[in-house]
């Protein structure tokens, strides 16, 4: 396989692996990244993702989703 694509593959999988960090931390069922980080190791691309976690704007947008979503199943909206 090509370098080209092989960066192509392990840029897509990464991505798909915060995707999904992020869909789990909008759940309400995690109270932060570490609690979502090991969910996320079995994913393949996880480890050419690890790197993206130690980022602070991401954990910092993870931790914030989390508090977020877990606020809002605590709290829902009454419709009128």
């Amino acid at each position: 396989m090509s370098r080209k694509l092989e960066l192509r593959r392990l840029y897509k999988q990464r991505a798909s692996v915060v995707r999904h960090a992020q869909d789990l931390a909008r759940s309400g069922q995690y109270s932060d990244l570490a609690a979502i980080l090991p969910e996320l190791e079995p994913l393949e691309g996880f480890a050419a993702a690890r790197e993206r976690f130690d980022d602070r704007a991401l954990r910092a947008q993870l931790d914030r989703l989390c508090a977020m979503s877990r606020d809002a199943m605590a709290y829902p909206r009454v419709r009128v």
